[in-house]
């Protein structure tokens, strides 16, 4: 049984379990696959580059949100939002706005269930 099956300890509160590389990330190439076919949050352009939203408190520095909360957006878009995150988010909106639209409309049109 790999990581990501084993339930959390009931001692051990999720938040630190995933700090501690307990769970395995949690990945679907079909969803970002489906997020690619969306334009980009931003433009309007194809979203080519989707991006994983970072620095929202899930955890150490190379912990990858789930590939559920993907942003889409293209090359352009990601690029500027790596290079300032805060200036991003003041001109285009919070990360996570962005990643909740984009699940809830995956759940509206029945890509998750």
């Amino acid at each position: 049984m790999s990581k990501a099956n084993k339930p959390v300890p009931f001692h051990m509160p999720f938040e630190q379990a995933l700090k501690k590389g307990w769970l395995s990330r949690l990945e679907s190439r079909s969803y970002m696959d489906w997020v690619k076919t969306l334009p980009c949050v931003c433009c309007g352009a194809p979203a080519d580059d989707p991006h994983h939203p970072y620095d929202v408190g899930f955890g150490g520095g190379a912990t990858k949100v789930p590939d559920q909360w993907a942003i889409p957006l293209c090359r352009t878009h990601h690029d500027e939002l790596h290079h300032n995150v805060e200036s991003w988010e003041i001109q285009w909106g919070r990360q996570l706005h962005h990643a909740l639209m984009t699940l809830t409309r995956a759940i509206y049109e029945g890509v998750l269930k």
